[in-house]
């Protein structure tokens, strides 16, 4: 009885250390501090200021980030498909007839794809995003960028 009180605790435990560290692992929203999400249009950059501890759904990664900047005061516009593919966020918006579409980068090497292109933000390189944006990590200092690229086919 004695060894099954003490498996059940230590299953509890590892329980709520799983459930908290979640947002560590499969992306998140810190508690603290300040985002900058840019979007890269042919005329320069449109740049969002997100303060950390306002944003409501911490557990969306970017996409809780991106949702309280849509609800404030810039109103960053964003638009996404059926599926949560954001289809248009700031000025920019896809064109699948021409092959143009949103691409996401981020100043989190870990969330970055491996061997994909990254780009340069302010002397700053940012890494194509290897996870959707409710998978992503937002942490103090994090950049996020999209921009529209094209592909041919």
């Amino acid at each position: 009885m004695k060894n099954r009180k003490i498996s059940l605790i230590a299953m509890i435990l590892l329980l709520a250390i799983c459930l908290t560290s979640c947002s560590l692992i499969f992306g998140g929203v810190a508690d603290k501090g300040n985002v900058t999400v840019v979007v890269e249009t042919a005329e320069g950059y449109e740049v969002y200021q997100a303060n950390l501890e306002k944003v409501e759904n911490k557990n969306d990664g970017a996409l809780g980030v991106l949702t309280h900047l849509s609800e404030g005061k810039d109103k960053l516009r964003l638009e996404k498909d059926h599926t949560g593919f954001i289809t248009a966020i700031g000025s920019i918006e896809q064109d699948p007839a021409a092959g143009a579409y949103v691409m996401v980068y981020t100043s989190v090497a870990s969330d970055g794809y491996e061997g994909a292109p990254t780009v340069e933000y302010e002397g700053m390189t940012l890494y194509q995003s290897g996870v959707g944006v409710t998978s992503m990590t937002v942490e103090e200092g994090t950049v996020i960028l999209f921009r529209l690229e094209t592909f041919s086919y």
